[in-house]
């Protein structure tokens, strides 16, 4: 909904028109989520909706296809990855099965062999594993660019409704990518769950010494570990941290600079 004039917690611009963007994307709760669970929503200019909104659904298909069906913290998303397909899907229009139907051709064409891949970086820890050794495995080419466009989304977003931060300079945002399994001794004390459901928790930190250094450890679906670190700069020219590198994928002269990860889709393919 447009609101009055306001400012973009992504772009930090005054806008004429602000709209509402939901900090967690709106369309990846999962069926299982409570009424109870509070839906946070940032003010967001309409460019910044938009261009999020479509990273989202891209971004949402390729990775609910390589969920598991039967977690209860993704419930819903697979079947809702091959409606989008056209599959298990029926009263659709000519015009929609169409555009169904192109965008199943399109992944498809982009799925890739793992015997093409195997051993070259980029597999995504927590969304591989339930795959592996079984038949008819592909992967599914994931821009690893939008992962980390979606984390910091998400820690402006919880920044801006805890603390009404907006993220700007000196203070800039790295992301970087964990095993869901692994909690690094940072995030086991000295913390604050932000809980958005079974599809989303979020644990945020900070630093004594200056409360707007903040870390971020974001769980999505139980499988996709994102980290964030709010920090200066300065800090990040002149300090070398493997812990905040950059999301390392396959290089960009191979599948389109985009990172991969694991998945069965022999269902549709």
């Amino acid at each position: 909904m447009a609101k009055t004039s306001g400012r973009c917690v992504h772009c930090l611009r005054l806008t004429e028109e602000i709209t509402d963007d939901h900090v967690f994307p709106h369309s990846w709760y999962p069926d299982s989520t409570p009424a109870t669970v509070q839906r946070w929503t940032v003010p967001c200019c309409r460019e910044c909706n938009n261009r999020l909104s479509l990273l989202e659904t891209d971004l949402l298909l390729r990775l609910a296809l390589c969920l598991d069906p039967a977690s209860e913290a993704a419930a819903g998303l697979s079947s809702r990855a091959l409606r989008s397909l056209g599959l298990d899907t029926t009263n659709l229009s000519d015009s929609e099965k169409e555009h169904r139907k192109r965008r199943k051709a399109k992944l498809k064409s982009e799925l890739l062999p793992l015997s093409e891949i195997a051993g070259q970086p980029g597999v995504i820890p927590g969304l591989s594993r339930q795959w592996v050794g079984q038949e008819g495995q592909f992967a599914v080419p994931i821009p690893w660019a939008a992962l980390s466009i979606i984390a910091e989304k998400i820690a402006r977003g919880c920044e801006y409704k805890l603390k009404e931060r907006y993220v700007e300079t000196p203070y800039a945002i790295r992301t970087t990518i964990s095993d869901p399994d692994e909690v690094s001794p940072t995030f086991s004390s000295h913390r604050r769950l932000i809980d958005f459901g079974p599809g989303c928790q979020v644990l945020r930190v900070f630093i004594t010494e200056d409360p707007k250094i903040v870390r971020h450890r974001i769980l999505i679906w139980g499988a996709l570990c994102m980290h964030t670190l709010i920090d200066t700069e300065e800090y990040f020219r002149n300090e070398f941290d493997p812990r905040v590198q950059r999301v390392q994928g396959l290089p960009p002269d191979q599948w389109r600079g985009k990172m991969t990860i694991h998945g069965s889709v022999s269902d549709f393919v």
